[in-house]
């Protein structure tokens, strides 16, 4: 899908960066410096990365927040190296991850501002808790501490949010997805669970108050170019902020994440319907969506869980192996397959035998009889060993 759309012309806003950057939202859509993208999606994006994406990010955010308590009691030209190489193999890695994937840092120049705490009149001042290398020093500490700690608790709970208690949401809706998150608030452990395994759990200072400053602006409306529309302004100051802000936004608009149950993966509902396949090519078959194959594989299971069905599959099993065991001829066989599903077909559209009877499954169960059948098609012979 190309979400891409200019940026608002008349709104001077300021660089994006690690420590504060931008979304416009408006209604159910969220608008950044590259996308347009319905609430809801970031989340989404979050819950289908790669294991072993979110394993990398997550370890290497743990190793650096061991570090920073614990290995920077002196800071000195190696500390202070070593602790600007965790933060710039983090940054590296976080642009391509939700949520900043869709922002527009610029790399280069958060180097470039890393790089002045190796310097000896930077970190000189480190011990100087008043002093603005400080300040900038804890900014960092903070920040890539929890990095990778809050999206792992994020992805966890809303993952279980979706899975155990969405999944029984009678319809898809503000209301139910309220009241479902109220009950995952109420009865899950998960949290209690993650504080007691998750390292440095506290490092992510998750909590229902999200780190964001919000304001309002107008933008050009991207489907009427003639038109503006009334915008939030949210300048968000860490990753975990976006995924609740986005998670919520989702929740009110009747959007939310589900497990697609061909692929595993997630995605966005965003209606009632209560579909439970993605519209994504499907992992085993490429050529069709995971919402084709479990449409298909839907009508089958309702149609072997049919009794007309299973009578005709069992009778073709049953004389198929009369065929195999040369109880029957070839043609003999094709002859009863081809009247096994015949009247399997008139059964299914629920129509009547010669006297006026509704064919049914007991109807088949009769007719498929060995001896009916034989004398029916005048075939084989009654007597014959099966």
């Amino acid at each position: 899908m190309n979400n891409a759309i200019p940026n608002n012309p008349n709104y001077d806003k300021p660089a994006d960066s690690f420590f504060g950057f931008y979304f416009f939202v408006h209604k159910d859509r969220i608008f950044t410096t590259k996308c347009n993208l319905k609430v809801g999606e970031i989340t989404t994006a979050l819950l289908n990365l790669k294991i072993e994406d979110m394993e990398k990010i997550f370890d290497l955010t743990v190793s650096f927040a061991g570090f920073a308590d614990n290995g920077m009691a002196i800071k000195n030209e190696q500390t202070m190296t070593d602790f600007v190489n965790f933060i710039l193999e983090i940054e590296s890695i976080a642009v391509t991850l939700p949520p900043y994937c869709y922002t527009d840092i610029d790399l280069v120049k958060e180097r470039q501002r890393a790089e002045k705490m190796k310097n000896l009149d930077f970190y000189s001042r480190l011990y100087d808790v008043a002093s603005e290398e400080y300040a900038e020093y804890m900014k960092y500490k903070k920040l890539f501490s929890g990095y990778g700690i809050g999206l792992y608790i994020m992805s966890c709970c809303i993952s279980e949010v979706s899975d155990v208690y969405f999944s029984h949401v009678r319809k898809r809706d503000e209301d139910s997805y309220t009241a479902a998150w109220w009950a995952f608030n109420e009865y899950s452990t998960l949290s209690q669970y993650l504080r007691a395994i998750v390292p440095y759990y506290e490092k992510a200072d998750i909590n229902s108050t999200m780190d964001v400053n919000i304001g309002v602006s107008g933008m050009i409306n991207p489907d009427d170019k003639s038109k503006l529309i009334m915008t939030e302004t949210c300048e968000f100051h860490n990753a975990h902020s976006v995924i609740q802000y986005d998670f919520f936004k989702a929740i009110q608009s009747g959007n939310a994440p589900f497990r697609c149950h061909n692929c595993g993966r997630f995605f966005l509902s965003t209606d009632s319907y209560k579909t439970f396949y993605c519209n994504e090519k499907s992992p085993e078959n490429p050529n069709r969506t995971c919402r084709q194959i479990g449409a298909k594989n839907k009508h089958k299971e309702k149609a072997e869980n049919n009794p007309i069905v299973q009578t005709y599959n069992k009778a073709r099993n049953k004389y198929y192996q009369q065929k195999f065991r040369g109880n029957i001829s070839d043609e003999e066989y094709d002859k009863i397959l081809h009247y096994l599903e015949t009247m399997r077909d008139m059964a299914i559209r629920g129509k009547c035998d010669e006297n006026g009877n509704l064919i049914t499954y007991k109807t088949l169960e009769q007719l498929f009889d060995k001896d009916t059948l034989y004398i029916t098609l005048n075939i084989g012979g009654v007597n014959d060993k099966e």
